[in-house]
């Protein structure tokens, strides 16, 4: 059998895409109580998500991968890990899929949300 260069790097490409991190995926909300209308959020593995705009409660949908940490952020976006206003287990260990979550007294907005291995 004779491999081409072009089909081994694409063969390795394919096999990357199938190793990549995964993300936790979670629906976002205005209120503090998972009511009204919702925005999903894909947070990969090691990443922090700015775009979804600020949000009061969250449940989360999907698990990240092993040993990832979320935490979420205000009111600046992204920001210093120990500066986060809360956070949990994102790969099972900690929150639970289909459960609703707000931050503090449930009037604290978050503008971001990350995954970062712990």
């Amino acid at each position: 059998m004779h491999l081409s260069l072009s089909s081994t790097l694409t063969t390795l490409a394919i096999a990357s895409l199938a190793t990549t991190s995964s993300a936790f995926v979670m629906d976002v909300y205005d209120s503090n109580d998972c009511s009204g209308d919702a925005r999903n959020v894909n947070v990969w593995d090691n990443t922090c998500a700015t775009w979804m705009g600020g949000f009061k409660s969250y449940i989360p949908r999907v698990y990240g991968g092993t040993h990832q940490y979320a935490y979420f952020f205000a009111p600046s976006n992204c920001g210093s890990l120990p500066g986060s206003i809360g956070g949990d287990w994102a790969d099972g260990g900690g929150f639970k899929v289909g459960q609703c979550y707000y931050f503090g007294d449930g009037n604290t907005v978050a503008n971001a949300a990350a995954s970062y291995s712990s």
